[in-house]
């Protein structure tokens, strides 16, 4: 009696949706935890009560280049789910994931120094 042989079936990839909904959702906590993140205001008046800027933060001008580069790679893993072939999809998606991560660490490391830097006062 011969065994059957043994079955060769290539896996399915996975679909779209597993890539680009969990990492559509990063995005958008990541840009959302970027932008509440108490930013120090540039220079504050030694006045009671202080300014409204002293309380809320300054301008987010530091943290803009990090949510361009968030919302840029999100587009970048649109673009290559749809067009890379399915073999390499997840090296690409998974490079591009690690990107995203990095880049909103390294932004959230850089709002918090800022943070810590003491006050200027005028």
């Amino acid at each position: 009696m011969t065994s059957p042989a043994p079955r060769t079936e290539a896996r399915s990839p996975r679909p779209l949706g597993w890539w680009l909904a969990p990492l559509g959702v990063f995005a958008v906590v990541a840009i959302g935890t970027l932008w509440a993140i108490p930013r120090p205001a540039e220079a504050c008046i030694m006045i009671y009560p202080a300014p409204p800027e002293c309380a809320t933060g300054g301008a987010p001008t530091a943290l803009i280049p990090f949510l361009v580069l968030i919302v840029g790679l999100y587009a970048a893993i649109v673009t290559c789910a749809l067009l890379i072939p399915a073999r390499l999809r997840p090296l690409v998606l998974g490079v591009l994931a690690g990107a995203m991560a990095l880049v909103f660490l390294i932004g959230l490391a850089s709002a918090l120094a800022a943070a810590q830097q003491p006050q200027i006062f005028s």
